[in-house]
């Protein structure tokens, strides 16, 4: 697996470098490709009023530096370092490259963090969520200083399930990473009749689904459980009290490549990015 892991060398808050190597370290192995990248650029103040650093070296070599110095700090000193240079002030801009070199490197997954106590709203609603989400075409796995990351605790990944055929292209996407990294599968879904449905052909529809997910499941020889959840309150409460109740290290949501409103359309997404002390494993189906 390629992967990608944006690092921000001027961030004051060590603990997302912490929280990230841990990451790094539980979930992949010498056979996966890791690299770090960095968005050198003027909104950075600290870059652009480095005057004693020629101008050719100061979105360069100089940040490439701070990166592999606190690379070995955190004993990860072989991570290649990859940075990428924007002028540009604006976050869209600086988000768009690190696409575009995703797309270029064919990257499996970008490791990206946000601080959820400033960041985390315009992540939500702003440029950052645009760029990252709208334009990347391979899966994210989102965190923050917050999370919670035990890694000595064997993975439960947490995937929402709503029986669609996006979803069931995520389950498939999330299996990959149930298989890689040797973990349990907790599939939630929340049973909501159409309008007009016989409630008796509701329930047996449903069954169906789930009986084909299982034969599924047990063919893969995934270790799985499949909750359905029928309580009266946001589906996101439900989602987290879930991934609380079963241990859970990830919890996963299914996204369209190229569908903003796929991510961002309902309060779900919102209110687990929000809420939970989790990493977010956003899958591009």
């Amino acid at each position: 697996m390629r992967v990608i892991w944006t690092f921000d060398p001027f961030d004051k808050s060590k603990e997302l470098h912490k929280i990230g190597k841990k990451i790094l370290n539980n979930l992949f192995n010498k056979k996966d490709i890791l690299e770090v990248v960095y968005v050198a650029s003027n909104a950075e103040v600290k870059l652009a009023t480095s005057y004693n650093i020629p101008a050719n070296k100061r979105y360069s070599d100089f940040p490439k530096k701070l990166i592999k110095d606190q690379l070995n700090k955190l004993s990860l000193k072989d991570m290649k370092v990859e940075v990428l240079s924007e002028k540009s002030l604006s976050l869209t801009s600086r988000i768009k490259k690190v696409v575009e070199y995703s797309k270029k490197k064919k990257i499996d997954l970008i490791v990206i963090a946000t601080n959820s106590k400033k960041l985390l709203p315009r992540f939500v609603l702003g440029s950052f969520a645009e760029s990252i989400v709208h334009l990347a075409i391979c899966d994210l796995l989102i965190y923050h200083q917050k999370i919670k990351f035990d890694s000595k605790a064997p993975v439960n990944i947490v995937y929402a399930h709503d029986f669609s055929t996006k979803g069931t292209i995520g389950l498939e996407r999330v299996v990959e990473y149930v298989k890689k990294w040797n973990s349990v599968l907790t599939i939630v879904h929340i049973p909501v009749p159409e309008i007009g449905m016989d409630l008796k052909d509701f329930n047996e529809k449903t069954q169906k689904q789930v009986q084909k997910i299982e034969k599924s499941m047990q063919v893969q020889d995934i270790n799985y459980k499949i909750y359905l959840e029928y309580e009266v309150m946001p589906i996101s409460d439900i989602l987290l009290n879930i991934a609380k109740k079963t241990n859970g290290s990830i919890i996963a949501v299914a996204a369209q490549s190229n569908k903003l409103s796929a991510f961002l359309g309902g309060s779900i997404t919102r209110q687990i990015l929000r809420e939970s002390l989790l990493p977010t494993l956003v899958l591009k189906v």
